[in-house]
């Protein structure tokens, strides 16, 4: 018998493209094929279908986020981004929610997949939206319960940061969760 499957490849080697779907890309009616039209809907302009009735009701992404920290130093950690948007860029550990999640299951999948790190949640920091990148992010404070501290699929490095020496992270909704955090455990 021939076997013609490829040979499973690492997935940190293999290319990924990232982008949203703005409304305009969507030429054809996932529903009946049929050519999307512009038309305003409910005061916004919506891609329709004037065969089947489709709408894209275009929605933010969700997503979830983890400040972990460390006690015994106090540090949190930090992830390296191994991909695009900002790839190199440092972030908090986090990313999309999955269909059959909730947002809390989704920050602790995504903590475990980009560092290794099991962890707790403390607390809910808050929601920020992203207009511009269409994602809402939920932030949460944890700390690590398990696991051991390696860098993920997605992630270049992740490691511990000593809480006085975080740099500038490359996410502005990323900062100011950070600057939040900050503030709420009087860290100024």
């Amino acid at each position: 018998m021939n076997d013609q499957r490829e040979p499973e490849q690492d997935e940190r080697d293999l290319p990924v493209k990232w982008r949203l779907s703005p409304p305009a890309a969507w030429r054809f009616c996932p529903e009946c094929g049929h050519t999307l039209t512009d038309h305003e809907w409910d005061g916004r302009p919506r891609r329709y279908c004037p065969r089947c009735g489709f709408v894209y009701w275009q929605r933010p992404t969700p997503a979830a986020a983890v400040i972990v920290r460390e006690d015994a130093a106090p540090r949190v950690l930090l992830v390296r981004r191994r991909y695009p948007p900002e790839e190199g860029g440092l972030t908090f550990p986090g990313g999309g929610v999955e269909m059959g999640e909730s947002v809390a299951e989704a920050a602790r999948r995504e903590v475990a997949e980009e560092t290794g790190l099991v962890v707790s949640l403390d607390a809910q920091l808050g929601i920020w939206s992203t207009p511009s990148t269409e994602t809402l992010i939920v932030f949460f404070a944890g700390h690590p319960v398990g696991g051991e501290l390696r860098p993920g699929s997605d992630a270049l490095e992740a490691f511990f940061c000593p809480m006085d020496a975080v740099p500038r992270l490359v996410f502005n909704v990323h900062q100011a969760a950070w600057e939040l955090y900050r503030r709420a455990y009087a860290l100024l």
